[in-house]
């Protein structure tokens, strides 16, 4: 297994990971009409906006995970406005009628049109964020372990200058699996639960470096 800088050409492989783990850490292609969605919003704005700070994790197969994020998440979500969403509303319009009728499809359409943006109360010590995600053949030897560290590595060496930044990640609280992985690489829960009212959301967070 090697980490490297992420190129344009693994774009397929992060949409291939985002919908092989997107089900909380499961497969959800079993849930979704169009694969591609969930890295659409999860992994390949990263690749194209943040290439920089994009890292991937392969064997002698191919692809196998990926670590992905931001130094500034509200100009990131910013950047997003401006150079990512617009193209995908066009390509897929609104979904309409009662949300409780909508399929996983028309779900993460919705986020297209009305992104979620980080709690102020996670951003105000935290302004940075990850996402990572590695295939299930991966897991269990270390791997991510390492694409964390790399990935914070990276964090703090860009902004060495301005001294250590606070890192976030969000988790579904589903995913026990990835709470524990965030658990061991050092992250927390935030510690602000008024000010964090979605319910499908664990919030935690470090410091990079």
């Amino acid at each position: 297994m090697r980490i490297r800088p992420a190129r344009p050409a693994d774009r397929e492989a992060l949409l291939a990971i985002s919908l092989a783990t997107g089900d909380a850490g499961g497969d959800a292609a079993p849930l979704h009409r169009d694969g591609d969605l969930i890295g659409l919003i999860y992994s390949a704005p990263y690749l194209a906006l943040e290439p920089g700070s994009a890292l991937v994790a392969e064997d002698e197969a191919g692809v196998v995970g990926f670590a992905v994020g931001t130094r500034d998440t509200r100009a990131f979500e910013a950047r997003l406005e401006r150079d990512w969403w617009p193209a995908l509303r066009a390509a897929h319009p609104r979904p309409t009628g009662d949300p409780s009728s909508w399929d996983a499809d028309a779900r993460r359409i919705a986020r297209f049109h009305a992104p979620r943006v980080a709690p102020v109360a996670v951003v105000a010590g935290h302004p940075a964020h990850m996402h990572l995600n590695l295939l299930a053949r991966a897991r269990g030897r270390g791997l991510g372990r390492r694409l964390a560290d790399a990935w914070l590595g990276l964090c703090a060496a860009d902004g060495a200058a301005d001294g250590p930044i606070g890192v976030h990640v969000a988790v579904h609280p589903a995913n026990t699996g990835a709470l524990a992985f965030w658990a061991a690489c050092g992250f927390a829960p935030i510690a602000a639960p008024e000010a964090l009212p979605d319910a499908a959301t664990v919030w935690l967070a470090r410091v990079a470096g």
